[in-house]
């Protein structure tokens, strides 16, 4: 059995960690959605998604491109498969998103964009 983990830091950024060789459904991408907006009431906040080696069924990638639950996405993968997957993924999305190859990165990327309230101030 693989761990997937869902983690909000002090700043408010939630990050997804699908465990390496894992495949995610479209009810565990359902479960995550559903977590972010029990903690966050709806508000929209950033989230850092870890997608190294992991399988994404086509209903888990429409629900992730549906769902408008955040205000930022950064992927974090490290293959050519995982660049391209991220790719797919991020073409639809109605915020600022990125790919990222470390955790690092993608922190300082998202922490450099605006505060999410005067993002939704802005979108109002």
């Amino acid at each position: 059995m693989h761990e997937n983990r869902l983690n909000v830091d002090a700043e408010g950024t939630f990050h997804v960690r699908w465990a390496p060789g894992s495949s995610v459904s479209a009810a565990d991408v359902h479960a995550v959605v559903a977590a972010v907006r029990g903690v966050t009431g709806g508000r929209l906040q950033p989230i850092l998604v870890e997608v190294v080696d992991v399988c994404l069924s086509l209903e888990s990638r429409v629900t992730l491109q549906g769902a408008r639950f955040v205000s930022a996405v950064a992927l974090v993968g490290a293959t050519v498969v995982d660049r391209v997957m991220a790719a797919a993924l991020l073409r639809e999305q109605k915020c600022p998103h990125a790919y990222f190859t470390s955790v690092e990165e993608a922190r300082e990327w998202l922490n450099r964009l605006p505060v999410p309230e005067a993002l939704e101030e802005s979108v109002a």
